[in-house]
């Protein structure tokens, strides 16, 4: 009987940490047009931009997805010197098109977002929590 029960106990763990183990898989990637519209949208409602502004913005962010993709589309990892080039000249982009009040509220989503991933590790988990 402590065998049978013993036995059916290291089953049910053990497929417990099967279950454990499986991650998520692969996130759906959306198209350059959509991470444009989602990040065009975004900046709307935050920095209350006009429609004109929105338009902008969204061509800007459509060139620098387009440009990541295509570099991606090669096979090989881009350079980091690379994206952060990119990243800054779609920044000084939009920076040109906003006014004084929501450069200043872009300036500090920026600061924020760059605060909140400096915690982050190589897998995006935040590994600055503490365990218990």
């Amino acid at each position: 009987m402590r065998k049978l029960i013993f036995t059916a106990i290291l089953f049910i763990s053990m497929g417990t940490m099967a279950f454990a183990q499986q991650g998520k898989g692969k996130k759906e990637s959306k198209t350059p047009e959509q991470r444009s519209q989602h990040a065009a949208e975004a900046l709307t409602k935050k920095l209350s931009l006009s429609a004109d502004q929105k338009s902008k913005v969204y061509a800007i962010n459509l060139e620098s997805f387009n440009k990541a993709k295509a570099n991606h589309v090669k096979g090989e990892k881009p350079d980091k010197a690379v994206m952060k080039a990119a990243l800054e000249d779609r920044d000084h982009k939009i920076s040109a098109v906003l006014n004084d009040t929501q450069l200043k509220a872009y300036q500090d989503l920026k600061a924020d977002r760059k605060k909140a991933m400096k915690g982050r590790g190589k897998k995006g988990k935040d590994h600055t929590a503490k365990k218990v």
